[in-house]
């Protein structure tokens, strides 16, 4: 009798606590879906982030997930997401953007919680810590204003590490990482190349120790991820050519990016662009540095305090540091995209500063009693200072500091000027499109209309509009200067509308 209570007891037990991770796993997801929709509601209608505008909102009312079978092997699964959806609801893309956004660090947030319990093995509380305070770290929510595809690869890459811990000790385990694994590669390339240097450093670190493992099957399961990858890579250094937009020129600026096979690698000393520009290495120093300061600084000594060995926290911490910081050590050779490399250390820092929180808890139970209530107020302020820059980002998204290519507050008059020109342009006029610009012409004006692409050479801009032969050129820029691109309208435009700050000029020629 006394057995079958303790049975059932341990039953209930078990039972009870499933339900508790259930529950913590939707808690969250929750969570983190509410601490980024907050900013996108007080800021509704107008989106916040660079690439909403610049890469998703006229993609998804083009309603094209690949325009050539070549891009079967690109990062095309969150428009397979989006676009469907869209067509559904139809409507301001822009309120569907904002509503993924949201999702989308909801599940990152729960595949934080989801990788704490599963990989690390730690308890449900201290999982969902590990949640709580990703999410309310600024570097989580500035990766999250922009880099929607980036979020999605790391979310299922979130999912998909804990079965390379598990050796895939299951048929069902293997065939989930395997499918896993290739979503990854059709959501970002960053994800996968994460992936793949993880499970590279799993084996080897595995090897060195002389731990028995299946390397066959290990390479099995992440065979068909890197098959693909590799068209993907192939197809970027002998692309297909394809027309997509016949109706964009381009002008062709050299942004210090290799070609060929190392177009992944960048000279940054010879990058010139308005947002990115590093005249001196000290320039690149200055930026790094002060980037890490203001993303990091308050959580740092948590992140110290708590680091621990783990086979798959070990390479991806050591590859973020390298895409953060290599730019230091070669500025003439490194990995592209720094920053980006520096915002996603936000994922290993949330496991390795709560890991810090929880040693520092404990310890305050060894102290003694004249120093207990000294050390909780100590650890209070340790607790709650990592959660203040998050804050703080958030507030200043929802005030419109986070705009996107434009300040927000001209945004309905970017909208407007576009409009106007699509009344008034024909087959034989073209609009110098500034990359500020472009996805909202995009957007709004009628496909047809020849959109001349350019980043800072608006002279070369209007020599190649020239040469086509066209008969009116125009140019949509601000009428005041706002310090924006660094950018100023050259000779030759006059005015011809107006809203508020924003115009559209119409070129006359270089002597006017």
């Amino acid at each position: 009798m006394f057995s079958g209570i303790t049975a059932k007891s341990a039953s209930a037990f078990g039972a009870e606590w499933v339900s508790g991770r259930r529950r913590a796993f939707f808690l969250s997801f929750i969570f983190g879906f509410v601490v980024r929709l907050i900013p996108e509601v007080l800021s509704f209608p107008y989106p916040i982030g660079y690439d909403p505008i610049y890469l998703y909102a006229w993609r998804i009312r083009g309603g094209v997930v690949w325009y050539h079978w070549s891009q079967v092997f690109s990062t095309w699964l969150l428009y397979a997401f989006l676009i469907p959806l869209y067509n559904v609801v139809q409507g301001d893309p822009f309120v569907l953007l904002k509503f993924g956004a949201a999702l989308l660090f909801g599940f990152n947030a729960c595949g934080i919680y989801y990788f704490a319990t599963k990989a690390l093995g730690w308890t449900v509380k201290k999982g969902l810590l590990a949640s709580v305070f990703f999410s309310l770290q600024m570097a989580a929510l500035a990766f999250s204003l922009n880099f929607y595809r980036n979020m999605l690869g790391l979310g299922i890459l979130l999912f998909a590490l804990p079965l390379v811990k598990d050796d895939f000790r299951s048929t069902r385990r293997f065939l989930v990482f395997v499918l896993l694994s290739v979503l990854m590669v059709f959501g970002h390339e960053y994800s996968s190349v994460i992936l793949f240097t993880v499970v590279l450093g799993f084996l080897v670190r595995r090897f060195l120790k002389g731990t028995k493992i299946n390397v066959l099957k290990v390479l099995m399961a992440v065979f068909p991820a890197l098959a693909l990858f590799l068209v993907s890579f192939y197809l970027i250094v002998f692309p297909i050519p394809y027309g997509v937009e016949k109706n964009v020129i381009s002008v062709y600026e050299p942004t210090g990016n290799y070609h060929g096979a190392l177009f992944f690698l960048r000279n940054y000393l010879a990058v010139y662009e308005p947002v990115e520009y590093y005249p001196m290495y000290l320039d690149i120093v200055s930026q790094v540095v002060s980037l890490f300061a203001g993303l990091y600084i308050v959580a740092l000594p948590l992140v110290l305090v708590g680091l621990f060995k783990d086979n798959v926290l070990d390479s991806w911490t050591a590859l973020l540091l390298i895409g953060s910081f290599g730019a230091l050590v070669t500025p003439f050779f490194a990995l592209d995209w720094w920053y980006r490399w520096m915002l996603m250390l936000v994922y290993p820092f949330s496991f390795y500063a709560v890991n810090g929180i929880t040693k520092i808890l404990r310890s305050i139970h060894k102290t003694q009693v004249r120093w207990k209530k000294l050390s909780e107020i100590a650890v209070k302020l340790i607790l709650i200072l990592p959660f203040f820059p998050g804050l703080v980002l958030m507030s200043s998204m929802a005030n419109g500091m986070y705009g996107s290519s434009v300040p927000l507050r001209d945004v309905d008059d970017t909208i407007s000027a576009i409009q106007w020109l699509d009344a008034q342009m024909d087959d034989g006029s073209a609009l110098l499109a500034h990359k500020g610009f472009f996805s909202w012409a995009r957007l709004y004006l009628d496909k047809r209309r020849i959109l001349v692409y350019f980043r800072d050479d608006i002279e070369g801009a209007i020599d190649v509009a020239l040469q086509q032969g066209l008969n009116d050129v125009y140019f949509v820029w601000w009428n005041e200067n706002i310090g924006w691109y660094g950018l100023t309208v050259p000779n030759g435009f006059i005015a011809v509308f107006t809203s508020d700050r924003i115009s559209v000029f119409k070129y006359l020629s270089h002597g006017a």
